[in-house]
């Protein structure tokens, strides 16, 4: 097991932007953003580089703000298939085991934990939409790749659990 706090400085996501038409556009919808002009921006940039993490974050976080959450679902679940494609990790995250994980992917931290935040993210969201089992199996599956529990995915899984209320983002 690794230590999921523990990684060298690697390249992000991020060191590798998309052209420069895209940053551009994604630099517009954040200035727009209370304007209400970021998603025709976000779109474009959409449009123009449909794999890039860079914009599906920034898709992410637009749809998460805007409460709009089966698309942010989506939106996670794209960026994590592109790090899955690159890690070579199993289609179906829950027949992803510990040893595929993190055997020969040591200088891959960050896109392992970007794999995993993506995971907790959509059972955040998940929960937000009533959907409780989906939120519960992911967070599950999140905690037997993290017993230290580096991501705090147990206490949202306790929170589902309990079938208290998740708080609003």
């Amino acid at each position: 097991m690794m230590d999921l706090l523990s990684f060298d400085a690697e390249p992000l996501f991020f060191d590798h932007p998309p052209a420069e038409e895209v940053v551009q556009l994604l630099q517009r919808a954040a200035e727009n953003y209370s304007a209400g002009q970021a998603e025709a921006d976000l779109q474009r940039a959409y449009h123009l580089a449909p794999d890039h993490l860079m914009v599906l974050v920034a898709l992410f976080r637009y749809h998460v703000y805007q409460q709009h959450f089966a698309e942010a679902i989506a939106m996670s679940q794209q960026a994590r298939e592109v790090v899955r494609q690159k890690l070579g990790l199993p289609a179906d995250w829950r027949t992803l085991s510990e040893a595929q994980l993190f055997s020969g992917h040591e200088k891959e931290m960050v896109m392992i934990r970007f794999y995993l935040l993506c995971l907790k993210g959509e059972a955040y969201l998940y929960a937000r939409l009533g959907e409780l089992a989906k939120g519960s199996a992911l967070l599950k599956k999140i905690i037997e790749m993290d017993s230290k529990d580096d991501l705090g995915a147990a206490a949202l899984l306790a929170v589902l659990d309990g079938n208290e209320p998740v708080r609003p983002v």
